[in-house]
């Protein structure tokens, strides 16, 4: 396959995979009550709808003028939580209700799941493209699901056991 093929076949994916993405994070928002998790998972959302409308830019211009036009200084990854923080997502309140959060940990895990593969996507995308705006969007994008999967990852760890305890998925000691 040629490499333009190839490129137009990575955006047409890649357009694909935010679109999941999107989809997941806007259901797990209508089934969650937490009012910070609605908010971050709205945020999460969002973010995919930008990635979408930045690939779905860059693919017409690719297949107009055979190349991308992309700056990456036009954008900002703008991040709505912290990554870092015990819970980045839901409230703290969240913990307290937790051995009825069964949803919203399978949705964790989830996009967790999602994350890590539009890395893996985005990241191998870089790798194999000789074109170096190409190359910049994607690791651009890596970098932004990254973002998200760090919070997903810290919010999951900071509930885990307690879940799993609260669930009786190992016993006690």
């Amino acid at each position: 396959m040629s490499e333009k093929n190839n490129l137009a076949q990575i955006l047409k994916d890649a357009i694909k995979v935010e679109s999941d993405g999107y989809h997941f994070y806007k259901m797990a928002k209508e089934q969650t009550t937490d009012p910070k998790g609605k908010e971050m998972l709205e945020s999460l959302a969002s973010d995919e709808i930008s990635h979408m409308k930045i690939l779905k830019e860059q693919f017409g211009i690719y297949k107009k003028q055979g190349r991308f036009d992309w700056d990456k200084e036009k954008l900002k990854m703008d991040i709505h939580f912290d990554p870092s923080s015990t819970s980045p997502i839901f409230s703290e309140e969240f913990r307290n209700k937790l051995n009825e959060s069964h949803f919203e940990m399978a949705a964790l895990s989830i996009g967790i799941m999602l994350e890590q593969n539009s890395i893996d996507f985005y990241r191998k995308s870089a790798e194999e493209t000789q074109d170096p705006q190409a190359k910049t969007l994607f690791s651009y994008l890596a970098n932004w699901e990254g973002q998200h999967l760090r919070a997903l990852i810290s919010q999951y760890d900071y509930l885990k056991e307690e879940y799993w305890s609260d669930a009786r998925f190992f016993p006690s000691i």
